[in-house]
């Protein structure tokens, strides 16, 4: 595919922060590797908690937050506003403050000094927010990328409440369970459902934008609209756990109608964007169906855990919850950025290793996902077995061998 100046122009600029982000996804599966084998090998040696703590700060901030932020300002912003040195330094401190609270956590795990990293991260984040907002919103931006982006930067302002509201649980020594889990959920809403997925629909909007037709663009508007607006309402499903009071069931219940109408209005968007899809190679189509197919799902299954058989089996299920965020974040998030890696010939795809290292990644990323969902149906149906375990463990090395090969294959590219 041929690539305009502008495009290769910001891959050379931002191209470290490529390279460190992809090398932050190797780090993020490595530490999965290990904490699935704390479940089959004896490693007294290594504190699980305080890995699984590192683990999931350093997926969310080193990889997630950061590589977006990096797209955001590549593909969002025109040279002449990106290529401010501002944003490599607050890339640099949003790195590093990564780096800082895998490192703290992985030491000291929840603890004075790894809180005190996490509100250092907050605050880099809120300066990236305010810099970049200044800058966006004087382009000249189509109305549905414009109103997914701000919404993605204000949902990510509202995640940070979650890690603020569990430093004051720990630095107030006053464990509220109910406050804990509804700031926690509150957390992991906006900033996957909100900031990971309105940011990547921006940007998928922003580079089709051009090629599509009249009615694909009304369509995409309806559809940016209604997964906007569906995002407060729907952060009222996770608190049903609760057995909350008639008012908070009833947004709840809107947030579920809404969700079902996104699912509705993503149907037909994608149906009109056909020909798009068609003119994209096999692998840009491969991770293309997967990702947005992990979207729909989450949609669903976000959506009808309002019924209280169904949340309460979910919530009080730890695979079936596990499986719905790495759905999100690998299934949906991670094979998103990888397919736009390669669209912008971060990838190349004429490359063997290239070609290989995604399906070793992708082919991954399933398996571990159909592993969590049926350990998750075990669990609610019989006693959990050490198969899974082992299963697991296995699915992980495959995510962390995809994740090295992305690396050597992201090297070749450069070269």
């Amino acid at each position: 595919m041929q690539l305009s100046h502008h495009t290769n122009q910001n891959n050379l600029r931002f191209r470290k922060w490529f390279d460190l982000s992809i090398f932050n996804l190797c780090v993020i599966a490595a530490l999965g590797t290990v904490l699935r084998s704390k479940m089959v090998f004896a490693m007294p040696f290594i504190n699980y908690n305080h890995l699984l703590d590192a683990h999931s700060h350093f997926s969310l901030g080193g990889w997630g937050t950061l590589v977006i932020m990096v797209i955001l300002v590549c593909e969002l912003l025109p040279e002449t506003l990106n290529k401010k040195p501002v944003y490599q330094w607050l890339l640099g401190g949003i790195f590093s403050g990564a780096w800082f609270m895998l490192l703290t956590f992985l030491i000291w795990g929840y603890s004075s000094i790894s809180s005190i990293s996490t509100i250092c991260f907050i605050f880099l984040n809120y300066v990236w927010c305010g810099v970049f907002m200044r800058d966006f919103l004087n382009t000249k931006t189509e109305s549905s990328v414009k109103l997914l982006t701000i919404s993605s930067i204000v949902c990510l302002i509202l995640s940070t409440s979650g890690p603020i509201g569990i430093a004051y649980i720990y630095f107030s020594k006053t464990f509220d369970a109910f406050l804990y889990r509804n700031v926690l959920f509150t957390y992991l809403h906006f900033l996957y459902n909100g900031f990971f997925t309105l940011a990547l629909l921006a940007v998928l909007f922003q580079v089709i934008g051009q090629n599509i037709s009249v009615k694909a663009a009304k369509n995409i508007r309806w559809f940016s609209i209604a997964v906007s607006a569906s995002l407060i309402p729907s952060l009222f499903i996770t608190f049903l756990w609760q057995d909350p009071n008639g008012w908070m069931r009833f947004i709840a219940i809107l947030g579920f109608l809404l969700l079902l109408y996104c699912f509705y209005r993503f149907l037909i968007t994608t149906a009109s964007l056909r020909s798009v899809y068609k003119e994209e190679t096999p692998g840009a189509r491969f991770l293309i169906l997967i990702s947005l197919g992990s979207f729909a799902l989450k949609l669903l299954l976000q959506s009808f855990t309002v019924f209280p058989v169904i949340g309460n089996a979910i919530f009080g299920n730890r695979p079936v919850i596990m499986g719905f965020l790495h759905m999100v974040f690998l299934g949906f998030v991670t094979l998103f950025v990888v397919g736009y890696f390669q669209r912008r010939g971060l990838l190349h795809s004429d490359r063997k290793l290239v070609n290989i290292a995604i399906h070793v990644f992708a082919i991954a990323v399933i398996i571990n996902e159909l592993l969590l969902l049926t350990q998750g149906l075990a669990n609610m149906l019989i006693t959990g077995s050490m198969v899974f375990a082992w299963l697991l463990w296995i699915a992980g090395v495959g995510l962390l061998s995809g994740s090295v090969l992305l690396l050597l294959g992201r090297i070749q590219s450069r070269k």
